[in-house]
């Protein structure tokens, strides 16, 4: 159980304060969409991503392997989601574009750490999309930005990156993701010394 809430606490203060340096998760259709704001956002993020890889691994404590591994999903479904939003039009629907980025966060489970059970797979994009959704609503509902202006737009963003890891953080705990990724390196190392044994 606490390593569960230290996955959601961890997720949630790194999607926050990375939304206020970085502005998480991006600036949708702002002017118009294309590559090289894409991959501007991709870089960027990544940065943050990073830093919800370092947070949510100091909460698992897994094996060296496997740090390394979550933190590249992190890097890369962060890094991707904000290259979807900084690189879209404004004609794309806002729900595509954050439908599209919980695929990214499927990959990036799939691809780095490994995850191939459907179910999971599954809630762990949808939390993601939801999150996304209801950060950008709730935003606006509360009439963010406060003001047009660069610690307007950082506490607009902190708010999306606090509303979508507390809120992917919670279902990934609820579903025991953290103690996956703990177990899927025991197992590894397990095989591993099995092998040399």
């Amino acid at each position: 159980m606490a390593i569960r809430i230290a996955w959601v606490v961890a997720v949630t203060i790194a999607l926050a304060v990375g939304g206020f340096i970085f502005h998480f998760p991006g600036s949708y259709g702002d002017p118009v969409g294309g590559l090289m704001p894409a991959v501007f956002g991709l870089l960027l993020a990544a940065v943050n991503g990073l830093l919800v890889g370092v947070l949510a691994a100091a909460a698992v404590r897994p094996g060296h392997d496997t740090t390394v591994r979550l933190l590249a999903t992190m890097m890369v479904a962060v890094g991707g989601t904000h290259a979807l939003y900084d690189g879209s039009w404004r004609e794309i629907p806002f729900i595509v574009v954050q439908a599209a980025a919980g695929l990214v966060m499927v990959g990036a489970f799939a691809w780095r750490l490994g995850e191939r059970r459907g179910m999971t797979l599954a809630v762990i994009g949808a939390a993601w999309t939801i999150g996304l959704v209801v950060a950008g609503w709730s935003g606006d509902r509360l009439g963010l930005p406060l003001s047009e202006t660069p610690v307007g737009w950082s506490m607009d963003h902190a708010w999306d990156g606090l509303v979508t890891g507390l809120i992917w953080g919670t279902v990934t705990a609820a579903i025991g993701v953290p103690g996956l990724i703990r177990t899927r390196q025991s197992a590894a190392a397990t095989m591993t010394t099995s092998a040399t044994a």
